[in-house]
């Protein structure tokens, strides 16, 4: 079995509007500081089989990434990837070795690319809805935006769609599960639909699942990617 390391510094994005990356506001919820976004972490593990299966993954591969502990601005990402052939199992630790995130990549995906046809495209909101109104089996609004290529792309356009739609308190990223379909480049119009594919409460904290797809030029399928958040924390207790 061979095994690939990549260490990174976490880097927390303080100034961005959701407050659990304040370091202030997340420490009155009990966590040592503001929480780095799971997007980044992604972004940290994705190097990994990018740097195994280069080009090839980026136009076909698959990554998922589940985000069990956080990180905190500055600490040590240790990233590694163990495995043979076209899959590989992904681990995210801290710097006391604990595991803060898991996952797993694979070469290929052996299934046939989704039909764009499934996704409707309705226009933004003018208006964002609650947390609470969003409900299963509905479509969000489809976002038209320029890509910025890195590593995290997939994540980061499944958080930029639902905050399209979705008016979030402080908010938590769980998990990003994508399948590349086409290799794409920095700068490229892409637009993104999303259809919920879940809404559950659990433990007060309410959750949903979004079924994302990704079309680049042309409106070619470029990503298809499951994105999953806790878009209400459960209250506090006194």
């Amino acid at each position: 079995m061979t095994a690939l390391v990549h260490r990174v510094r976490a880097v927390n994005e303080s100034r961005s509007s959701n407050l659990m990356h304040d370091d202030a506001f997340a420490q009155r919820l009990g966590f040592r500081g503001g929480l780095v976004p799971g997007a980044a972490v992604y972004g940290y593990m994705a190097v990994l089989p990018e740097r195994r299966w280069g080009a090839a993954w980026r136009a076909g591969g698959t990554m998922s990434a589940r985000f069990v502990k956080p990180f905190y601005d500055g600490e040590e990402v240790t990233v590694s990837a163990a495995g043979d052939g076209d899959v590989l199992d992904l681990e995210a630790r801290n710097p006391e070795g604990q595991v803060c995130a898991t996952g797993r990549a694979t070469a290929a995906a052996a299934d046939a690319p989704p039909d764009a046809g499934h996704y409707p495209a309705p226009e933004l909101p003018a208006e964002r809805r609650a947390p609470l109104d969003v409900a299963e089996g509905e479509a969000l609004g489809a976002l038209r935006t320029a890509l910025r290529l890195e590593p995290a792309w997939p994540a980061r356009l499944g958080n930029e769609v639902l905050m399209a739609s979705v008016a979030l308190p402080p908010w938590i990223h769980v998990e990003t599960r994508t399948r590349h379909l086409a290799e794409v480049r920095d700068g490229e119009p892409v637009e993104v639909r999303a259809l919920v594919a879940g809404a559950w409460e659990r433990r007060g904290h309410h959750f949903v699942d979004l079924d994302v797809l990704v079309l680049g030029e042309s409106g070619r399928p470029a990503a298809q990617l499951r994105h999953i958040a806790i878009v209400t924390l459960a209250p506090r207790e006194a």
